[in-house]
């Protein structure tokens, strides 16, 4: 079952996304992009930052970068999987690497996105999660 682009954006629009880049010109871009989905975007600019905010706040959906100061996007997963196994976490990477995504596998992250963002690839992985919610409910 494939929902509807407008079940997409309903499904987006109920729950907070938290979005992690340490690069301005690439958080701006991918801003750009989220904010056409997403109601509720909290932005953090590295992982300490983003697990800080995780802690207080709401989170349904984590798409972080990998590389960034203070905190790498795959301690960061670490430290999110301690608190909450079932939030989906979508690491971001310019690199298409195996020992990314082993790392990234070991640390519990749900899928991976390259970047810059392919708006098919982030359809298909939003369209995932709302089936998922559907299901649940």
């Amino acid at each position: 079952m494939n929902a509807s682009m407008k079940e997409i954006i309903v499904y987006c629009n109920s729950i907070e996304l938290l979005y992690v880049e340490d690069n301005e010109e690439a958080r701006q871009f991918t801003m750009e992009l989220l904010s056409r989905f997403f109601k509720n975007i909290a932005v953090c600019e590295n992982g300490l930052e983003a697990l800080e905010i995780f802690k207080v706040k709401d989170i349904s959906l984590i798409m972080s970068d990998i590389n960034m100061p203070k905190m790498d996007g795959i301690e960061m997963s670490k430290k999110i999987r301690d608190i909450n196994q079932d939030v989906p976490i979508i690491l971001l990477s310019a690199h298409n690497e195996s020992s990314f995504k082993d790392s990234a596998n070991h640390a519990g992250v749900t899928d991976y996105l390259e970047k810059p963002l392919n708006l098919s690839r982030l359809i298909e992985l939003l369209n995932s999660f709302a089936n998922q919610q559907d299901m649940e409910k």
